[in-house]
């Protein structure tokens, strides 16, 4: 006598795969709630200071520029949600997760003090902001890189009278794993700043040695 296979039964009945992803995803973004410690190196024998921007959701990264008492604040993000503003659930959904058209943003700054200057001349909302103490060489390097980038697409720029930035496309795609977040930590071990953890959302705060 053959016997009937036993019918299989699903672990979590209602758990679609949509749904299994979207929980998935829920739980990552929770663990990166976590704030994430930035700890500047030994002061260099050639210091200037950086700073980091928490807007909330994304950051972004100032740097010193080339003249005297000017800054220059990078940002960097998806293109159709943060440079073409179309911040619709499908638009947001889609970047993150497919790759998408990333933006550079440029901001010049001016001023000899920086807090008075980002004070006095963002025009985005800010919850927060970090001064660091950096190498100039390493600094000046990671300018040099993204003035690059800049000066590669500037005949295409797009002006944001919102964001108080221009922006060139990015070479480098912009997914959930590579967010403006993310791209300033990584910003930021250029500059030999210890990051604790690959950070998801903008949360950081400051450690010194």
């Amino acid at each position: 006598m053959q016997l009937a296979a036993p019918r299989s039964r699903r672990c979590c009945p209602g758990l679609t795969p949509p749904r299994l992803i979207l929980i998935a995803l829920a739980l990552w973004l929770l663990q990166g709630c976590a704030a994430v410690t930035l700890t500047p190196p030994p002061v260099p024998d050639d210091p200037v200071t950086v700073a980091v921007l928490d807007h909330g959701r994304h950051s972004s990264l100032i740097l010193p520029a080339a003249i005297p008492d000017t800054w220059v604040r990078y940002s960097y993000g998806d293109w159709t949600y943060y440079v073409e503003r179309r911040t619709n659930l499908s638009a947001g959904l889609t970047s993150l997760i497919l790759p998408t058209r990333a933006g550079l943003g440029r901001q010049i700054l001016g001023g000899s003090d920086l807090p008075d200057a980002i004070r006095s001349q963002l025009r985005v909302p800010l919850e927060a902001s970090y001064l660091l103490i950096v190498n100039r060489d390493r600094a000046t390097a990671l300018r040099e890189e993204l003035e690059a980038i800049w000066l590669d697409g500037h005949e295409d720029r797009r002006v944001s009278a919102e964001w108080g930035m221009a922006f060139v496309e990015h070479p480098e795609a912009y997914t959930l794993r590579n967010n403006s977040n993310r791209m300033v930590a990584r910003w930021l071990r250029r500059l030999d700043v210890e990051v604790s953890r690959t950070p998801v959302l903008s949360n950081w705060q400051i450690e010194s040695r």
